[in-house]
């Protein structure tokens, strides 16, 4: 039998609980980028980053990456990915969007949400949109 030295069977012994637990994540789905599939998607996800977000128009990235979405109230959704979940903002009259080679791009007004670039159908009319969040007075 070969006497390997300690190091070497701690190194080996690493490895293989690594291995392991990288085995178990998967396993289990943990890990990965979060997609949205479609407006079902999108909708579960503004649920449970905003409680009681009722959406009536939905606008989801074609790759999947972030959404924006408008309730009956007027208020604007913006769902963009955090870990292996979404966060979602209510944009508030801060907020800023404009349209750039096809793509929308939302600045949500807070610097640690930060700024989303969508690839959606109208990117126009959205930006039209946020921009009137901050065009709105209120009593």
């Amino acid at each position: 039998m070969m006497n390997l030295p300690p190091e070497i069977l701690q190194f080996l012994g690493s490895l293989v609980a690594i291995l392991a637990l990288a085995w178990i994540a998967y396993a289990l789905g943990l890990g990965g980028m979060p997609k949205l599939t479609d407006a079902d998607a999108a909708h579960k996800a503004a649920g449970e980053a905003a409680d009681g977000f009722q959406p009536r128009e939905t606008c989801v990235d074609r790759d999947g990456k972030a959404a924006i979405l408008r309730d009956t109230a007027g208020r604007i959704l913006l769902l963009k990915p955090h870990g292996n979940k979404f966060a979602g903002r209510i944009l508030g009259p801060t907020a800023r969007a404009w349209q750039t080679d096809g793509m929308l791009v939302v600045d949500s007004g807070e610097r640690r949400y930060g700024t989303v670039s969508l690839d959606i159908a109208d990117p126009d009319a959205w930006a039209d949109a946020v921009n009137a969040l901050g065009s709105q007075s209120h009593a």
